[in-house]
């Protein structure tokens, strides 16, 4: 596992496991905050109607209570007055007043007349409760409340019903009255839906910041690495460079060293060599033997230029890129026989001494593996300077490069991409459809000559 990812997770699964556990601990107290809410509503709403029901009783009890007391015509009379006042005293869609006699005989009801006259006292709701039966026994009990399942005439339903009953001890009559609560339910499953749909959007809520914080974590993350990753790119390249530098530095050290030490003292030699040569030229086995020393001697002064040269060729800092380009292409088909062409433009002062060297490196590392494998006959150096890039192209006719190339190419082509990388140039390697291999390389120029150019 990377750091980075390792990084990503420790920052990330912390963020993720608290969204969760906030998550999971408000939808659990936002669910039982809903059963309390809803319960405190409903109970709310029932006491209220109970306060509701006693009202619209005691109404009716006012109605009534003069008859009732009084019994004016004789009891006969005063009762069918009180069912007349009872039967046309309604309220809302579906309030009514209802009398039962204590056997279970319905004496008034307005909304079901078929019950009228008939006893129900072992009536049965679909729930299975003696509704008369237990209406009459809370009545004789004080009078009281009673839940039940009703008939409603609105809707011609059957739903629950809040009953609310008492005793007229004088006649021995059940006089009672209700109000249907599937509103209640209606209004609480109202209540509930309104309460989760705030924690749907809570939850929601939480999820999308947790998936915010994600994102900003992940891009604070990515730009951390990003900018690490430049500041390490960038010490490598300058490391990349020095290192380009110090070789230079060195090679250029040493080809001093070969060329003005070394180089020298064989000349000398050679001159002694030459005095012994025809000193010698009376004795012809010492003649033979001066003659073999001064071909070696001549070999090896020959040997000591080039290594110097190859170390660092004194035309690239006398006469410039073009003119060592040029000088490089001939001696690379004096030894290779490989015809060469090279058509360079002069940089001037555009390229600073190391791009100039790292373009020359380049080139000198490619000639190398054109002679080495790829078999070619004609190799064709171009170099043009534009406004603000120059453009190096190597070609040759050759097999081309293998397919696939292998990650990151060679040490040589490694090297390649390094010294252009170090100087903000670019490399690129591809066959050509006629065969061969193009090398292209892109280099900016000084922005400060810019204008002499």
């Amino acid at each position: 596992m990377t750091f980075k990812t390792k990084l990503m997770l420790i920052t990330i699964l912390p963020l993720i496991t608290v969204s969760i556990l906030i998550g999971s601990v408000s939808y659990f107290q936002a669910r039982r905050l809903i059963e309390i809410e809803t319960h405190s509503v409903e109970q709310r709403i029932l006491a209220t109607k109970r306060q509701e029901i006693r009202n619209y009783l005691n109404l009716a009890l006012t109605s009534i209570e003069r008859i009732y007391e009084g019994e004016p015509g004789g009891r006969a009379a005063a009762q069918e007055s009180v069912k007349q006042i009872l039967h046309n005293m309604t309220f809302g869609e579906d309030g009514y007043f209802f009398v039962y006699s204590l056997d279970g005989t319905n004496l008034v009801h307005p909304k079901l007349a078929h019950l009228v006259g008939k006893k129900w006292w072992d009536l049965q709701d679909p729930e299975g409760d003696f509704v008369i039966r237990n209406l009459i026994e809370t009545a004789q009990n004080g009078g009281g409340f009673h839940e039940y399942v009703w008939h409603k005439p609105s809707t011609g339903l059957v739903e629950e019903k809040l009953g609310f009953a008492i005793i007229l001890d004088k006649w021995n009559w059940m006089l009672g009255t209700g109000l249907y609560t599937d509103d209640i339910a209606r209004e609480v499953a109202a209540i509930r839906a309104d309460f989760s749909e705030s924690i749907r959007q809570t939850v929601i809520v939480v999820f999308a910041i947790t998936l915010v914080a994600i994102v900003v974590a992940g891009l604070l993350i990515a730009g951390v690495r990003f900018s690490e990753q430049r500041f390490a790119d960038s010490k490598l390249k300058e490391l990349t460079n020095r290192i380009f530098e110090v070789q230079e530095q060195e090679r250029k050290r040493v080809s001093t060293e070969l060329h003005d030490s070394i180089s020298q003292l064989l000349v000398s030699v050679r001159y002694g060599i030459e005095m012994i040569q025809s000193e010698a030229s009376r004795t012809p086995v010492l003649r033979g033997y001066a003659d073999k020393c001064m071909r070696i001697l001549d070999g090896a002064i020959s040997e000591v230029r080039r290594i110097s040269r190859d170390l660092r060729p004194s035309v690239l800092d006398d006469m410039g890129l073009a003119t060592a380009l040029v000088s490089l292409g001939k001696e690379f088909e004096t030894h290779s026989g490989i015809k060469v062409d090279v058509s360079p433009e002069r940089t001037h002062d555009r390229l600073s001494d190391s791009a100039k060297t790292a373009l020359y490196r380049v080139v000198q590392e490619a000639m190398t593996n054109v002679a080495r494998h790829s078999g070619a006959t004609h190799v064709s150096i171009t170099l043009v300077v534009g406004r603000h890039t120059l453009s190096l192209t190597i070609e040759d006719n050759g097999r081309g490069l293998p397919h696939p190339l292998p990650q990151g190419g060679g040490l040589g082509i490694r090297n390649m991409r390094e010294r252009m990388e170090t100087h903000d140039g670019f490399l690129q390697l591809r066959n050509m459809a006629e065969g061969g291999t193009r090398i292209r390389v892109t280099m900016p120029l000084n922005k400060t000559s810019e204008r002499a150019a």
